[in-house]
């Protein structure tokens, strides 16, 4: 196929799917993770630890597997722009935060205690990426209340997922949508601007 139609094609199958799929299928997987695995947040957050997303564990098969990467690039470009509005512009992140309720992804709960576990933290969005292929990944090391989740563990292999031509792609339908956000909901913030500063987190 001429690479020019393909791109196109990529570009109108991501703007679809990210309009049309990606609520419901971020809904679908997040209301399968255990509550009690997310112990040291508030139960009406929305966390997604890292091995959540990696192929030891089914939690991502609840998606079609042809829509796998394009989940994977929407979570991507969700998270790169809530973490940047929190970063930049922390003043006006509650109203943000209610609007648009986007996901935080957080590391693997390794220990009792908040600050000494990697849940503690928000990992950069380019871990995501990582994350759906990696099969080096133990989840929540030393047992660490390995019970809750550990039904949900896979014993079959899952094919790699692709996702980087999507990725390139998709920067326009969330440029278009961040536009889009801050004209009708925060106009009092330069869409250009915050755009930049998402640019500068890739």
């Amino acid at each position: 196929m001429d690479t020019k139609k393909w791109i196109k094609m990529a570009l109108i199958d991501f703007e679809e799917y990210y309009k049309l799929y990606f609520q419901r299928d971020l809904l679908n997987f997040v209301g399968q993770i255990p509550v009690d695995g997310n112990k040291h947040y508030d139960r009406n957050e929305f966390n997604i630890q890292y091995f959540f997303l990696t192929p030891q564990y089914k939690y991502l098969e609840i998606i079609p597997h042809d829509r796998q990467g394009l989940f994977a690039v929407a979570l991507y470009w969700t998270v790169l722009v809530d973490q940047t509005f929190y970063s930049h512009y922390r003043h006006s992140y509650e109203t943000f935060q209610r609007k648009t309720l986007y996901p935080k992804f957080i590391g693997n709960c390794t220990a009792p205690s908040l600050m000494s576990s990697e849940c503690g933290h928000h990992q950069h969005p380019r871990k995501i990426l990582q994350a759906i292929n990696d099969t080096a990944d133990k989840g929540n090391r030393f047992d660490f209340e390995r019970e809750i989740f550990k039904k949900y563990e896979n014993s079959k292999t899952r094919e790699n997922i692709e996702y980087f031509p999507i990725l390139e792609q998709a920067r326009q339908v969330i440029k278009d949508e961040i536009k889009d956000y801050f004209e009708n909901h925060q106009p009092e913030i330069s869409w250009t601007d915050f755009w930049s500063k998402c640019e500068q987190e890739l």
